[in-house]
């Protein structure tokens, strides 16, 4: 009975089947495989992610704090590390029929969703008890401390909420690991360009000893923010970021060690400038002079060979761009693309599939050519 419980409870804890096979699915389209480069193992050399552990048999939550760079397709990337995490996310994203098809969570209820939107007062929901109660039924719980998104050069200012968690969850004898996750994108914006995730090692958090509340989770909140910075984009200026961005790719692109990773080669510049191991600014404005972050013409050509052998999804193609046009910022245009886009394949989808009773040969052709382009877009040496 007790056994049965646990299992109930873990999987109350745990983001859904369809979930994670839709977000999985809409990420490796746009991406492709997103590697996870783990530096929490003890062995240097292993650079891939952990096998996903079932949440039944481990009872341990864990409180992932992550980077916040491209809008709300930043979850996408952690369920790369953390497939079965849940995020809390605003009532209002689950409020239409079409975002809930690919958008689950905790909702939360603010005050300010309870005038918007005429609710009960009594519905509101304190981010932190919502994510406080996820945790003590030992499930993994994604947090974005910057609390919006932003493409620069470093970290937004970081906010309390996930220092309080932990703070209070310890307080009450909860054993709650905290781990720091770090999101890379070559270009954000573009299609088949790159996605890294890097997990970092579990936070040491601070013991209280004797400090009152406030000043325990100060301190806990500082702790969590250097263990973010150290796996994430943290840069002194956008002039650094530009040139580090750029040298990290073409190793990306052209090392001869198949495993080199973009966002572990972006880390370990950004170690070298912090302990100024790099000192001729003239030398290195002259690397980045070489370098191939913007694409030369037989980069340009080959994409756009690419995307006309997707002939057969154009249509999901033209919607994921005119939607994508329609963003913000940079930040936020994958997220409008594949709105754009999901909404696309819900109509174009089965009008291929009734095609293909009537044009079986084109079709066959059309998806083969379709595979191929979007083989041909995501080239090592290549790809953006």
């Amino acid at each position: 009975m007790s056994s049965k419980s646990e299992r109930s409870s873990a999987a109350a804890a745990s983001l859904g089947r369809g979930h994670r096979f839709i977000n999985a699915a809409m990420r490796t389209l746009y991406f492709g495989r997103v590697p996870v480069l783990d530096l929490s193992r003890s062995e240097p050399a292993d650079r891939d992610a952990s096998p996903p552990v079932d949440p039944v048999s481990r009872q341990r939550p864990r409180l992932i704090i992550s980077s916040h760079r491209n809008g709300a397709i930043d979850g996408h990337q952690v369920l790369a590390a953390f497939p079965h995490a849940q995020f809390l996310i605003s009532i209002q994203l689950v409020r239409s029929w079409f975002l809930r098809l690919f958008i689950a969570g905790i909702p939360v209820v603010r005050p300010k969703d309870v005038e918007r939107y005429h609710l009960d007062p009594s519905s509101a929901t304190s981010p932190v008890e919502a994510g406080c109660a996820h945790l003590r039924r030992g499930g993994d719980l994604g947090v974005f401390p910057e609390s919006s998104s932003e493409w620069g050069h470093r970290p937004q200012s970081y906010r309390p909420g996930a220092a309080r968690m932990a703070c209070t969850l310890i307080d009450e004898g909860v054993d709650v690991e905290v781990v720091p996750v770090g999101l890379f994108y070559s270009t954000p914006d573009r299609f088949r360009s790159r996605a890294e995730v890097v997990r970092g090692r579990s936070v040491t958090i601070p013991a209280r000893n004797g400090r009152d509340f406030s000043g325990w989770e100060d301190a806990v909140a500082s702790a969590m923010g250097s263990a973010l910075d150290e796996v994430s984009v943290d840069c002194p200026d956008a002039q650094t970021f530009a040139r580090i961005q750029a040298e990290a790719l073409d190793v990306a692109r052209t090392s001869s060690d198949r495993g080199a990773t973009f966002a572990g080669a972006f880390l370990d510049m950004q170690r070298k400038r912090r302990s100024e191991e790099v000192t001729d600014a003239a030398h290195v404005d002259a690397d980045v002079s070489r370098s191939t972050t913007a694409p030369g013409p037989g980069t340009s050509l080959l994409r756009w060979f690419g995307l006309v052998l997707m002939w057969l999804f154009a249509p999901i193609l033209a919607a994921a761009s005119f939607a994508g046009a329609r963003a913000d910022g940079r930040n936020t245009v994958t997220f409008f693309r594949l709105l754009g886009g999901f909404a696309a394949v819900m109509v174009w989808v089965p009008v291929l599939i009734v095609a293909a009773f009537f044009w079986p040969l084109v079709i066959g052709i059309g998806i083969v050519s379709a595979i191929c382009g979007w083989l041909l877009l995501g080239l090592r040496r290549f790809r953006l």
